[in-house]
């Protein structure tokens, strides 16, 4: 789905319970201007750990799906969909309603959920 390999790092950066908000971000810093966001809202399932380095995020392969439903104990069905991060350390899913990737220049402790309601559209 997209590859977002180009020398950046990932990390799980910021979840929201409540709200089922999950923030993965490659952070700006010396010598790299902007932050990527990977922002999935409606989470019901993670599974990774905090730092995933270089990552492609791809739909969920059908035993993986499977797998997760069984975890889950319910189909996931639309909205709901599974996703799979996939790096050097591994294949790691994600079970939501959306996903939204940004770029932006703010600082990387400026959060995307702060005082608002998380929304992907």
């Amino acid at each position: 789905m997209t590859n977002l390999t180009d020398q950046r790092l990932f990390q799980l950066w910021e979840y929201h319970v409540s709200h089922g908000s999950l923030l993965i971000r490659s952070p700006n810093g010396p010598g790299i201007q902007n932050c990527i966001d990977i922002i999935f809202v409606g989470v019901e399932y993670i599974a990774m750990p905090r730092h995933l380095g270089a990552i492609e995020l791809v739909d969920a392969a059908p035993a993986e799906t499977s797998m997760l439903e069984e975890v889950l104990q319910k189909s996931l069905v639309p909205p709901t969909r599974a996703w799979a991060l996939i790096g050097p350390k591994g294949r790691f899913l994600v079970v939501g309603v959306a996903v939204k990737i940004e770029e932006h220049e703010g600082d990387m402790f400026q959060s995307p959920f702060a005082g608002k309601s998380p929304r992907v559209g």
